[in-house]
């Protein structure tokens, strides 16, 4: 009984970090890696930008809405900041 107890509250406090190596102030999006960029908004939780191929230059795409961002663009304004995000890790209950 008293494992089960210490095990949920280890899996409730169970998170996972993200580190982010380049930060675009203007933008206010980090990359973690080429394939991995996340949208940072001030106040609020970090989104992770889908990372497609358009037109051939790479191009990082918001989830909720059509809005592209091209890596040259994204580029122009990088700085080199390290940034180490937490977010919950979200369990599957089966």
């Amino acid at each position: 009984m008293i494992i089960s107890v210490y095990l949920c509250q280890a899996i409730a406090t169970m998170r996972f970090s993200i580190s982010i190596k380049y930060y675009n102030p203007g933008l206010q999006i980090g990359i973690e890696d080429i394939k991995n960029a996340w949208y940072l908004p001030e106040g609020a939780a970090a989104v992770k930008l889908n990372t497609i191929v358009y037109q051939g230059q790479l191009t990082y795409r918001f989830p909720s809405s059509g809005k592209r961002i091209s890596y040259r663009q994204l580029k122009k304004g990088l700085i080199k900041k390290r940034l180490i995000i937490r977010l919950p890790l979200e369990l599957l209950p089966f």
